[in-house]
């Protein structure tokens, strides 16, 4: 027979694991996306650049000048862990698959340029607007 003390006692150390378990993953994600931020920062591109912003990196593309910079997508990391950009997604991130992720992050990335520039993809928003928002 299960008491109430014994119930709440489970109830708590579940929540516990849980947040601890949430913290270990955005840790882990936090760090995938900075080894994707200076892998795809390692080589300048001239009307592309890579901003780490938080739990995401902003894909921003530079139309006539650096004054017109805009976002147009985020690499992000959801709740299964997996890198996120657009509707493509990585493999999960695990210890054994971290560098493979990152690998395949950056030819996905590559294939978001390619496209972006063949379509003149639509902007999130400029980067005007989140300088404001801070």
């Amino acid at each position: 027979m299960t008491t109430l003390a014994d119930a709440l006692a489970a109830e708590r150390e579940k929540r516990r694991r849980e947040g601890e378990d949430a913290t270990t993953r955005r840790e882990v994600g936090r760090a995938v996306l900075q080894a994707l931020a200076q892998r795809l920062n390692a080589e300048p591109l001239p009307t592309w650049s890579f901003i780490s912003k938080g739990d995401e990196i902003l894909v921003v593309h530079a139309k006539n000048g650096a004054a017109a910079r805009q976002h147009v997508a985020s690499w992000v990391v959801d709740q299964q862990m997996r890198l996120i950009l657009d509707r493509e997604e990585t493999e999960w991130i695990t210890a054994e698959s971290c560098a493979r992720v990152v690998d395949e992050a950056v030819r996905i990335t590559a294939k978001y340029i390619v496209e972006a520039e063949a379509l003149n993809l639509p902007v999130k928003r400029d980067l005007s607007e989140l300088a404001r928002r801070g």
